[in-house]
Parts: C-alpha cells; sequence; structure tokens
C-alpha cells in the first residue's frame, strides 16, 4: 500500500509523543508535530505503510514494537555533533582531569575509565580516546577504558564504522586530521587505534547503568531534551556512576544551576559551569553519604 502523504494531525501526534516520552523519556513540544511527521515519513515509507495510525497500531503487537523500535528511535531522536565540541571542556579535560588521573592511578592499576552517555555517532568518546592516546605515556601499560552508549542502534553502529563526513572533523587541526584519520573520496576514516579503544553499547537512560567507578562520566546537550522527572532520573543515573574523586560533565545547555530541582539532584561539588567532582573517598564522606551524624 502507497504511504498516505498526509500531515501528522494533533491526536496523533500526541500518541507518538506519549510513546516516545514512555520508551525513550524523551518530551517532545507541540511545536515539533510538523518535524515529527517528516521523521515519522521515512519509516511509513520503509514499511510501506497507509498512515500514522497505521503505523502507531502496530506498536501493540510485541514482535513488531521489539523490532522496530531502534528505527523509530533513531527516525525521532537528534543525533548532530562533532569532535572536540565546546574547546573549553576538552582543554580542561586535558590539562586538568588526565594529570589528575595520571598521579591517581600511576602507582597502583593503572586504569581510566570514561562513560560516554548519550554518545550520539561516537564523536565525543572518540575526543577522549585521541587525548589519552595522546598524554599516556607507556600507552600500553595502561588499561583504558571508553564505553559509549545511545538508545539509537543506528547511530552505534555509526560510530563503531568510525567514517565521518567534513562537518564532523571540521573543528579538528590539519594535524589531528592526518595523525588519526584516512581520506577516502570525501569522508574521513578513523584509524583502528582509536576505534578500538571505544566500546559501543545500548542504553536508555531511564534505566540504571550496570557499571560504575568512572573517573569520568560525559552527560552533555542531553537533558534538554527530558522533562523533569527524566532529568532528575538521568542526572541520578550518572552521579551514580562515577568513582570518588570522580568528575561528571553535563551540557552547555543543561540548566542545573538555574533549577531548583536538579540543583537539589546535583550532589557532587561544582567546579565550573557544567562541571562537578564526586568527593573522594573519605570516612566523613562515607558516613554522610549513609545518612549517619
Amino acid at each position: 500500500m502507497p504511504v498516505v502523504m498526509t500531515e501528522l494531525t494533533e491526536d496523533e501526534f500526541a500518541l507518538f509523543a506519549k510513546l516516545i516520552h514512555g520508551r525513550a523519556g524523551i518530551y517532545i513540544s507541540p511545536e515539533k508535530r510538523v518535524l515529527l511527521g517528516n521523521r515519522l515519513r521515512r519509516r511509513l515509507r520503509a514499511l510501506k505503510l497507509g498512515g500514522f495510525r497505521e503505523y502507531y497500531r502496530k506498536f501493540s503487537n510485541a514482535d513488531f514494537a521489539d523490532e522496530e523500535l531502534p528505527h523509530f528511535l533513531s527516525a525521532v531522536t537528534t543525533n548532530e555533533t562533532y569532535f572536540f565540541r565546546n574547546e573549553k571542556l576538552w582543554e580542561t579535560f586535558s590539562k586538568r582531569l588526565v594529570p589528575e588521573f595520571i598521579a591517581a592511578h600511576s602507582s597502583g592499576d593503572r586504569k581510566i575509565r570514561v562513560w560516554s552517555a548519550a554518545s550520539s555517532s561516537g564523536e565525543e568518546a572518540y575526543s577522549a580516546a585521541f587525548l589519552l592516546r595522546k598524554s599516556l605515556r607507556d600507552f600500553d601499560k595502561w588499561r583504558v577504558t571508553i564505553i559509549a552508549t545511545d538508545i539509537s542502534e543506528k547511530v552505534l553502529d555509526h560510530a563503531r564504522k568510525g567514517l565521518y563526513g567534513e562537518y564532523a572533523v571540521a573543528q579538528m587541526s590539519a594535524g589531528r586530521r592526518k595523525r588519526w584519520f584516512t581520506k577516502v573520496d570525501d569522508k574521513f576514516q578513523l584509524r583502528d587505534e582509536i576505534r578500538r579503544m571505544v566500546r559501543f553499547t545500548f542504553h536508555n537512560l531511564r534505566e540504571p547503568f550496570p557499571l560504575n567507578g568512572f573517573d569520568l562520566v560525559l552527560l552533555r546537550n542531553v537533558l534538554m531534551y527530558f522533562d523533569m522527572p527524566m532529568k532528575v532520573r538521568s542526572l541520578d543515573t550518572a552521579c551514580k556512576a562515577v568513582g570518588a574523586g570522580g568528575y561528571l560533565f553535563v551540557g552547555d545547555v543543561d540548566p542545573i544551576r538555574s533549577t531548583p530541582e536538579l540543583r537539589d539532584a546535583m550532589k557532587f561539588n561544582s567546579e565550573d559551569p557544567g562541571f562537578y567532582r564526586k568527593p573522594p573517598k573519605t570516612v566523613e564522606y562515607a558516613r554522610k553519604q549513609a545518612g549517619k551524624p
């Protein structure tokens, strides 16, 4: 059956907005109705469906929902980023955090752990990999773990391939491009030594993360897509993954300082805007966390 090229109605928008919020915690405002309709229409074409209602009804079938959900979420989420987005953040990472990590771990188990949450197509996680690869002397003697997660299997597959267009590398110097990429037609193929440093896997920020003890968690430019309960839940998930003395970076537009609910949810010390540190493990801190005087 050919796709009926109608606009997404207000009633249909409400159904899909509720579905998106229930599955991913993402809030879609009514002003995005036309945009959402355009994005969903891609799935109607791919599935050869006749309209939005027909597509929505099919989600009542559990087998269809399980198979279609990754495609559905990829279609409705925004995944636009580039390497070394926010120069100040990466300067802080390189000049302050990495030396701290080296000092903290070099005398014992040489390990550094980073989690890039809502990582999109991988530029953020690979940016961390570049700087760690460059900064760690005797790199092969270190155990570097970089985990990148997202709800979109499509962008995770893209990230694993490490093949990027001009936009993604626009903020990188010519030297970095030459060092870490191979030019393939009009694309930039990331070298394997960096690709192997990052493990990409599915995770929905609605759910607890199964790992913790990270030196750094990046939760950047994602809270703005959520309603308040989901913002608080995501922030709590990220905070629980940070190890004692570790750091949490949020995005430039994530309003933690200006939002009472988020200020209350953030239990770490503010170092700079968007930059928080979990207190080192001490007897006093442990007693406070346990609710003891």
